[in-house]
């Protein structure tokens, strides 16, 4: 069934079932989805707003221009969603833990996010935007980082030969975390 224009809240409620529905161009707003099981479920054109999608399940679920904000997306796997059409972007997101695994997150925005001990692993970001996220533990490995601006993010820590860099953006303050693996000392 295909959902159009519509808008979920405390108020209106959610669907009955979520797998393989179609919401497009719907507004989620103020609701909990923790744990919920959003398999095989295609969101085009969504927007999410203070939600709650800590532990959510999105396996082969789609997700083509889908905007989230101010959600709480802790621990939740993007690596399983559909690859087809992914795109994506945050703002003011708790996206601790997440998983990002083999994703295209070309010009992806993350806004004022905190990214502690995500996973970035064989990801395309090439023109994605980091700004002012906390990365704490995040972990970068085989990925394009081609013209990422990570330039006012924090706690970065990334080893430029596990990635390609190319005109990538980095802060004075970020330069430290480039070279943890070497065990020097920078004053």
């Amino acid at each position: 069934m295909e959902f159009q224009n519509q808008l979920y809240n405390q108020t209106t409620g959610i669907p009955d079932q979520w797998a393989h529905q179609e919401f497009e161009q719907c507004t989620f707003k103020n609701l909990d989805l923790s744990k919920a099981l959003l398999t095989s479920v295609n969101f085009i054109n969504c927007r999410f707003d203070d939600c709650n999608l800590l532990m959510a399940s999105l396996e082969a679920t789609k997700l083509n221009d889908v905007i989230f904000v101010n959600c709480k997306l802790a621990s939740v796997n993007f690596g399983l969603c559909s690859a087809f059409s992914f795109h994506v972007d945050f703002q003011n997101c708790q996206l601790d833990y997440t998983s990002f695994a083999s994703r295209n997150l070309k010009k992806t925005h993350f806004v004022d996010c905190s990214l502690k001990e995500a996973r970035f692993i064989k990801c395309d970001l090439a023109g994605a935007v980091f700004k002012n996220c906390d990365l704490e533990l995040a972990l970068f490995a085989d990925n394009t980082l081609t013209q990422v601006d990570f330039s006012s993010s924090y706690n970065l820590i990334l080893d430029p030969e596990k990635n390609k860099l190319k005109k990538t953006k980095f802060s004075r303050h970020s330069l430290s975390g480039l070279l943890t693996k070497y065990d020097i000392i920078i004053s």
